[in-house]
C-alpha cells in the first residue's frame, strides 16, 4: 500500500469513531434511560391489557398460571387459573377477589395471591428513595417471541435484594424478572406466552366455576382504626409504613417488602429461617407480651435486625 494511501486511510480512522459514537449515543438516547424504562413498566402494569402464560418460582413452589388482564376504563379485570398442582382460579374486579377451589380436593385454603410480581412492588415509592438502588441497562433480550430491555435494579446496601428485569420494548410489559441475592437466583417470574393490547371477551371475566368452593380476598388491606401495640426502632433506610391492619404492619421502600405482625400468645418457636424463599423470623417480645414475627422477600439478616428492634408500646 503506498504511503499517501496509507495517511488517508489513518486520517479517516477519526470520523469513523466519531460517527459510531455518535451513532451509539443516539441509540442510548432514543433508548430513554434506565428510570425511564422503570417508569414504563410501572405504567404499563397500570394501565396495559394483556394475556398469556407465565411461570413462578420462589424456593420449592413452581406453579405455571394463565393470566387474562384488563384496564377498562380505570376497571381492573383479572382471570388467573394455576395450571399445575391444586386447582385454584382468581377473578378479580377491581379490588375484590374471589378465589376459586375444586370442591374435590380443594388445598389449602388460606394463602397468598399467586400473582408473581403483579402483587409486588416496582411502585411509585422507588421515586421517592432514588439513593437506595443503582438503575443500569444490560442491553436487548427475548422473552416470550418479544424484544425486551434488560433492566438491573441493584441495592446500594445488603439490606435487601437486587432485580434483573426484561421489560417489554414495545409496551413496557415486564415479562422476566431474577430476584437475586447472595448472588444466586432467588425467585424466577417468566412469561413463555403473552399477547399485549388485544382485546378480551367479557366471558373471561364472568364465568364462574362450577363445582367449586370459594372464598374472597383482597388486593389491598383494610385499614384499622387501633394502633398497634408495638413499635419499629429501626428500619433501614428508605422504608415507609404502607399498610396498618390492626398488629400488622407492612412496609416497603418500592421494590422489597415485609411485614410485622405480633401475636399475644407464643405460637412458633423463636427461629430465623426461609420458608419459600421468604424469610421468616419470629421472636418474643420484652417483657414477654406476645410473639413478634416477620415475612418479607428480605435477606434473613435484615429481618433479624428489624425484629430486634421492636418494642411494646405501653397506653
Amino acid at each position: 500500500m503506498r504511503k499517501p494511501e496509507l495517511l488517508t486511510r489513518l486520517a479517516l480512522i477519526p470520523c469513523i469513531l466519531s460517527g459510531l459514537l455518535l451513532s451509539i449515543s443516539s441509540y442510548a438516547q432514543q433508548q430513554g434511560s434506565a428510570q425511564d424504562w422503570l417508569e414504563k413498566m410501572i405504567s404499563a402494569k397500570q394501565h396495559e391489557s394483556y394475556s398469556g402464560v407465565f411461570t413462578f418460582i420462589r424456593g420449592k413452589d413452581f406453579n405455571t398460571m394463565r393470566i387474562s388482564h384488563e384496564n377498562r376504563d380505570g376497571l381492573v379485570r383479572e382471570n388467573i387459573y394455576q395450571l399445575n398442582g391444586v386447582t385454584r382460579n382468581l377473578l378479580r374486579k377491581g379490588d375484590e377477589i374471589v378465589c376459586y377451589h375444586d370442591a374435590t380436593d380443594p388445598g389449602e385454603l388460606e394463602h397468598d395471591l399467586p400473582l408473581g410480581p403483579f402483587s409486588q412492588s416496582f411502585s411509585e415509592l422507588l421515586t421517592s428513595f432514588p439513593d437506595g438502588y443503582r438503575l443500569a441497562l444490560r442491553g436487548r433480550g427475548r422473552v416470550a417471541d418479544r424484544s425486551a430491555v434488560q433492566l438491573s435494579v441493584q441495592p446500594r446496601d445488603n439490606d435487601r435484594y437486587g432485580y434483573r428485569l426484561w421489560i417489554d420494548e414495545a409496551s413496557g410489559l415486564l415479562l422476566q424478572s431474577h430476584l437475586i441475592g447472595s448472588g444466586r437466583i432467588r425467585e424466577i417470574f417468566q412469561f413463555s406466552q403473552v399477547s399485549i393490547g388485544e382485546p378480551i371477551s367479557d366471558d373471561v371475566f364472568s364465568d364462574v366455576p362450577v363445582n367449586a368452593v370459594s372464598h374472597h380476598m383482597s388486593v389491598n388491606l383494610k385499614e384499622s382504626d387501633s394502633a398497634p401495640s408495638f413499635k419499629v426502632k429501626w428500619l433501614p433506610n428508605g422504608f415507609k409504613t404502607v399498610r396498618t391492619s390492626g398488629n400488622r404492619l407492612h412496609f416497603s421502600d418500592g421494590i422489597a417488602t415485609f411485614s410485622i405482625f405480633i401475636a399475644k400468645a407464643k405460637r412458633l418457636p423463636e427461629m430465623a429461617t426461609e420458608v419459600n424463599g421468604k424469610a421468616v423470623v419470629t421472636r418474643l417480645l420484652r417483657g414477654n407480651n406476645g410473639q413478634i414475627t416477620i415475612v418479607g422477600n428480605v435477606p434473613i439478616q435484615m429481618a433479624k435486625k428489624v425484629a430486634e428492634s421492636v418494642e411494646p408500646v405501653i397506653y
